[in-house]
């Protein structure tokens, strides 16, 4: 799922919009968790955990939501916060 320039949320297979240079996704290894850190861009994290299951945004923060967890972007997009499941 993207969120396209007007707002509105484009539906698309996970598998379909990965390109080769994107990581696996994360689902059960959560070895690419240990490269995160604050500040990071969003094709930052794509690059580590691969495209998200969802995706959530607020007028404050974006979540993106994957099997092993869930990362949070502030407004400037960049990473805030994640947390592990």
């Amino acid at each position: 799922m993207f969120i396209a320039a007007s707002g509105a949320f484009v539906s698309a297979s996970p598998a379909a919009a990965q390109s080769e240079d994107t990581a696996a996704p994360a689902q059960k290894d959560h070895t690419a968790w240990r490269g995160l850190h604050r500040k990071m861009s969003k094709e930052e994290v794509r690059k580590l955990l691969g495209e998200p299951v969802r995706v959530s945004v607020s007028r404050f923060y974006e979540a993106w939501d994957y099997a092993a967890g869930t990362v949070i972007f502030d407004g400037k997009g960049r990473l805030d916060a994640w947390s592990e499941l």
